[in-house]
Parts: C-alpha cells; structure tokens; sequence
C-alpha cells in the first residue's frame, strides 16, 4: 500500500541527504547513505556514508546476489498486471548488505528506510524488508527467516547497468497482488539511501466529507487520519487535478472546476520521523443536473384540458386566447343588459317597547351586579346603512345638480357682461349722433 503509483509528490526535507553532490560524490554514479534520527519535527544526521560505483562493484562480487532473475510488473502502475522476469540486471548489491558496508553506529536500530524516487516519490522499505532469507545465525543450517516478505527470496538490492547507471529495484511480495508502483527506477549521478532511527512506517487514509461523487463546482473536505498520531509535521496533499499542497492542516477543502476522476492521496510526516503515504482515493466529479425548462409544468396526463389551470394534461402548453366560443356570436347592443336597480325599500318601524308620553323621559342604564351596564331597549344604534347601489345613485344625482347649478352660474355671469357692454355701446352711439 505505502508503493501507491504515479501520486507525484514532491519530496520533503528528510528524504534528501544534508550533503551536496560536489563533497559527497567524488565521482559519478555514487550512493549516499545518511543515518538519521528525528526529534520534535528536527532531522539531527547520525551518519554518512559514500559508496562510488567501484566499490558497488566489489560489493557485488562478494555478496551473493549472482544473476538470479528479478520479477516486477511489465506495467507497475496497474495492479494484477502481467508478471515481467529479468530486470534490474547488472552488478547488484542488496539493501542489507549496503547498510553493513556504511558501518553506521546506529546499525541495527533501523525502523524504515526511504529512497526517493526521480519524482520525490519514496520507496519505502520496513525494519522487516532488510533481512538476510539466507541467514543462519544460530548455525542449525537451516534459515533463520521462516516468513521472508518477498516474492521468490529476491531482495531489495542497488543495482549498476553495464551503461554506468544506478537503479533500485524492490522485489514482489506477493505475485499475484503486488504492484512495485515507484519501487524500480535509475538514475544517471546520485542515489540516496536515508535510514531512520526513530518513527516508523504510517499507514494513513484519506476520507472525503462529501463522499466520492461529487458535483462540479460542489466543495468537500479531504481528511488524513492515521494511528498514533505524534504531532503533524507535514501533509502533502495530491489532488489529482495536477495541484499539489504541503501544508500542516490534516483537513483541506477543495473542489473541482472540471467534471472526471481525480486520484487524491496524501502524504504524512510526524514530528517523531514517522512517515506513510495512502492509497488513491478516487473523486468522481459530474456536471451538475440541468435546471427545469420553463412550459413544460401543468396538468398531469389524466388531468384533461381542463387541469393545471388550463395547461393541456400531460404537460402541454395553453391554448390561444378565444374571447368567444366558436359556435356563439357577439352579442348586440340590443342584447346587452343593463344591471338591475335596486330599489329603495322602506324599512319598517322599529318597536323598542316605550309608550310615547308627552314631556322628557330620563333613561339611565341599568347596573348589573358584578357586570356592566345594560343598555336600555329602544337607545341602540339600529340604523342600517344604505345599499351601494342607492348611495351611488344618490351621488350621481348630486353630482349633476352641482354641474347644471355651476353651468347656469356661468351663463348668468357672461350674460350679465354682454348686457352691460351692450348698454356702453348705446350710449356712445347716441352721443355721436
């Protein structure tokens, strides 16, 4: 799981040796070999070794490795793909013996070792991966290793090509499931071996808060958990769109601007040494559904013409306005009807049960113990209003009379301007005359 293919994370501060090519490598191809111990988010290097290409040949010679072909995928970043016999040949040096010949102090406390692939990607190898399967120590001739980790008791070794070049090659673990994704590569100058002392291989997985479908354009929230947490020191977050983000939150937000799948995985540092990468988490991102068209509502299919507010049933669209049926005629003037008026209708008297006498009548309201006044028969407001029909009519009328009174003040006054002009005229004719 910790061989995930093709995440494209960048490599962090402790994947790399604290050397520089010019001091560390007198020559080229060579392996560094750095021994490191992690505390409190700080790389503190133990120890460092040089082994040139010479020496790696020597090395070969003598370790025992001989020409026993290695097994990998012919395609590593597809799992159950077709098994691929003999590569990584040339002049080998497994991981084990390289360790022993750097004659580190801390030799024997190894919890993982990472080798940094040509994309900063590690290849990681266990405390239980550097093993000898051939190794009898307590001298029974039998191996001591009962459960060796790798396919066919191959082991993971440095390898020199005849052309000058370094390659590292970890082996299958199991034939049928592994995929050795990032476990085989070469490189052309330098290759670095960094082995940790403190920490160990993490196992981490990434969740998505919003599942693994999503919309395009929707948010969700990436979450790395992992046990034993000792304090973050960084995640390298791969979203999959060709974005990659280190930071300290184990908690991202992101979203998609394009539909498709995107493989989001994360890598995890600890501020103990402790390192691990997780599987692919694959985000599938669609387009969002289509909004309804406008005209396409109304009745339901058995609803008639009549349903939906006269949408044809079955969701079709109105029909055209017709102000007539088309087997009736207008109607003529003649035909038209005037509303009827209403008339006026005396109300009958109102008997409120007092004699009438002659003189005034004091009438007081009755006061009922523990209650309020009663009001006394007769005094009720019952006058009921007038229809609408006969207060319009009353106000119609009064309307005219203002108009015909106001019509009649206006012709007494221009009347009464021409008879006086008349009489001006006159009078200045008879003084010519």
């Amino acid at each position: 799981m910790l061989a995930t293919a093709g995440l494209g994370l960048v490599p962090t501060p402790a994947s790399t040796a604290a050397v520089t090519d010019e001091v560390a490598c007198p020559e080229l191809p060579c392996v560094v070999i750095t021994y490191v111990e992690t505390k409190f988010g700080k790389d503190k290097t133990l120890s460092e070794k040089i082994v040139t290409a010479a020496e790696l040949r020597d090395l070969a010679a003598t370790d025992g490795l001989g020409n026993a072909p290695y097994t990998l995928r012919k395609n590593p970043a597809s799992k159950g793909g077709r098994a691929q016999k003999g590569i990584a040949k040339g002049d080998r040096v497994g991981i084990s013996a390289l360790l022993a010949e750097a004659g580190s102090p801390s030799l024997g406390k190894e919890t993982y070792v990472e080798t940094p692939n040509l994309a900063g990607v590690p290849a990681v190898l266990s405390a239980g991966d550097l093993v000898d399967p051939d190794a009898d120590l307590n001298g029974d001739g039998k191996p001591d290793v009962t459960d060796y980790p790798f396919y066919d008791q191959l082991q993971p070794a440095v390898f020199i090509t005849g052309s000058g070049k370094l390659g590292y090659v970890r082996p299958l673990r199991d034939l049928d499931e592994d995929t050795n994704a990032s476990d085989y590569f070469q490189v052309a100058d330098r290759l670095d071996i960094t082995v940790h002392t403190t920490g160990k291989l993490l196992t981490p997985t990434v969740t998505s808060s919003a599942g693994t479908s999503l919309e395009r354009g929707a948010k969700t929230t990436f979450e790395v958990s992992y046990a034993e947490k000792t304090g973050i020191r960084s995640v390298v977050w791969d979203f999959g769109d060709g974005s990659v983000k280190s930071t300290t939150r184990e908690s991202p937000t992101k979203s998609y601007a394009k539909k498709g799948t995107y493989p989001v995985a994360a890598m995890v540092r600890t501020n103990d040494g402790s390192y691990g990468r997780s599987s692919a988490v694959e985000i599938k991102v669609a387009n969002p559904p289509k909004a309804p068209t406008s005209g396409t509502g109304g009745g339901t299919g058995g609803g008639g013409s009549g349903s939906g507010g006269g949408v044809i049933g079955g969701g079709g669209t109105l029909p055209p306005y017709d102000p007539f049926p088309s087997d009736l005629s207008p109607p003529s003037e003649n035909e038209i009807e005037e509303p009827p008026v209403e008339e006026e209708v005396e109300q009958p008297p109102v008997d409120d049960g007092l004699v009438p006498v002659e003189g005034f009548v004091l009438a007081g309201a009755e006061i009922v113990p523990g209650g309020t006044p009663e009001t006394i028969p007769g005094t009720e407001n019952t006058a009921t209003p007038a229809p609408a029909t006969q207060q319009a009519m009353r106000t119609r009328v009064a309307t005219w009379i203002t108009a015909i009174l106001a019509a009649a003040l206006l012709i007494g006054i221009g009347a009464a301007s021409e008879t006086r002009w008349f009489r001006h005229r006159l009078r200045h004719l008879r003084r010519r005359a």
